[in-house]
């Protein structure tokens, strides 16, 4: 598939992250944190820590739809955060990729909300396959802004393979994702 059917089949499946240590900060616009996450089920998402840890108010949002959200496991360390909402109302991925399928050189897909502008669709390759700390990530030209963290890294089937993460500053298309099966270790 290209860019366009790709994104037709992941687009409800990520949403925005909004969060924030207080109501009154989320109503005002103060440190209010934005992300982004990938829905593995109907009520679970999965995120970056440091979009959401820490924050009291966690809100997943998709065009008009809002829901609150809360940290239910993770690994700040890993940067690997599992939200949960309070309805089954998500629709999930349809499906997963394992790390060790990929190849470098395959063409992949970013969709996150860079700057706060939801579901955002980005192109690029798998560049390497790296592992740091025991954790594998994938490395990819596909751009990752801030925002973007805890969106989604597709391959052309539209299956998951990682949870955008970061990118190295003061260099050029360097930008990781988690691997997805990370996120069930």
């Amino acid at each position: 598939m290209e860019g366009a059917a790709v994104f037709e089949k992941v687009n409800k499946s990520v949403w925005r992250v909004i969060a924030a240590r207080s109501l009154s900060d989320l109503r005002n616009g103060g440190n209010v944190v934005q992300g982004s996450a990938v829905a593995v089920t109907k009520d679970t998402l999965l995120t970056n820590c440091h979009v959401a840890s820490g924050m009291n108010v966690i809100v997943v949002k998709h065009g008009d739809a809002f829901e609150e959200a809360r940290v239910v496991s993770g690994s700040q360390k890993r940067d690997q955060c599992v939200l949960k909402i309070g309805k089954q109302m998500l629709e999930p991925v349809s499906g997963v990729r394992s790390y060790d399928s990929l190849k470098v050189g395959e063409k992949v897909y970013t969709v996150g909300s860079p700057s706060g502008l939801e579901n955002t669709l980005g192109e690029g390759i798998v560049s390497g396959l790296r592992k740091k700390d025991g954790q594998h990530l994938v490395q990819t030209s596909a751009p990752i802004s801030p925002g973007s963290s805890g969106g989604g890294l597709f391959d052309t089937s539209g299956n998951a393979i990682g949870i955008t993460t970061f990118l190295l500053r003061d260099a050029q298309a360097l930008n990781f994702a988690i691997a997805v099966e990370e996120f069930g270790k």
